[in-house]
């Protein structure tokens, strides 16, 4: 298993558009941007059959350092949230044929 990196998938979207890797890397950063903006506004990103991104509130916790043994205050912080839509986790689910 590879990993697909940002220019591998501005490729894709340049070639699937019948334009160049430019092209496709302008149109991957304007998604991209688009999804960063909304998720800083604190909205709620949908993109049907792919998946939504949210902003999830992590509360304050105590956990166990791995070297000493002792307590670790990790605080309060946002992260990023994914959910897979429907199609997406369908294609995932799928069995493979390559190989």
């Amino acid at each position: 298993m590879a990993d697909l990196h940002k220019t591998d998938i501005a490729q894709l979207v340049g070639k699937q558009l019948k334009g160049s890797p430019a092209a496709g890397e302008e149109s991957l950063n304007a998604v991209l941007d688009a999804v960063q903006s909304g998720l800083k506004r604190g909205d709620r990103v949908v993109v049907t059959g792919f998946g939504a991104f949210q902003v999830r509130q992590v509360k304050q916790r105590s956990v166990r350092s791995i070297g000493g043994g002792g307590l670790v205050v990790v605080p309060a912080h946002k992260r990023v949230g994914f959910r897979a839509g429907a199609e997406l986790a369908a294609a995932v689910r799928k069995p493979s044929r390559s190989r």
